[in-house]
């Protein structure tokens, strides 16, 4: 049994892989606090599925057409859903993951993104488990203010998205300087394209 938030279809509104279409499995709870989270549904509405019932719904979301998965939160990684993947996966299904980083699982996860956030400090110097670097597609930061930029890892090498909270055009503007600034080959700027189109 698995702890869901809810279960939807949407766009991919964030990061590298933003615009495709993708059938959303929010996870309920996390482990971090984080003042800005914009997913308080997350930590209010639960309900108990096995994965036979997700599988189903997923399948109904689908109608055959949607094949993409993105397993979100709250922070999915609290909670072992190996066996949910697995299922998907048979059923055809390509899966990604969006965690904060601080729970190490080893899952065949086909992309992770790792959003590693200054309240996990206490957990790790970098906020995220050390492991993820080797494995994660890309890394997603939220800049709140130009001091953000102190607590990225400058040695990920893999793409290294920077999105203005609230999509707020003045911090993007830092970024954009920053950016500039360092030449960061791997660093892009990205806004919540979710959010600016008013969907889920």
């Amino acid at each position: 049994m698995l702890d869901i938030s809810e279960i939807f279809l949407s766009l991919q509104g964030e990061g590298w892989r933003q615009g495709i279409p993708a059938i959303f499995i929010r996870f309920y709870g996390c482990n971090l606090q984080c003042r800005f989270c914009d997913t308080p549904i997350a930590f209010i509405k639960k309900r108990s599925m096995d994965e036979e019932s997700i599988l189903k719904k997923v399948k109904t979301i689908s109608a055959g057409r949607i094949k993409n998965i993105i397993i979100t939160g709250g922070e999915p990684y609290l909670q072992n859903f190996t066996a949910l993947v697995r299922n998907l996966k048979q059923n055809g299904f390509s899966i990604a993951v969006e965690t904060n980083g601080t729970i190490w699982r080893k899952i065949p996860i086909d992309w992770i993104c790792v959003s590693p956030k200054k309240e996990a400090k206490e957990i790790s110097p970098t906020g995220y488990d050390n492991r993820f670097k080797k494995i994660a597609n890309e890394f997603r930061y939220i800049i709140t203010k130009k001091q953000d930029f102190a607590f990225i890892d400058k040695t990920i090498t893999r793409p290294v998205i920077l999105q203005p909270i609230n999509n707020d055009i003045k911090i993007a503007l830092i970024i954009s300087d920053e950016i500039k600034k360092h030449g960061m080959p791997n660093w892009f700027l990205r806004f919540q394209m979710h959010k600016l189109m008013g969907i889920l």
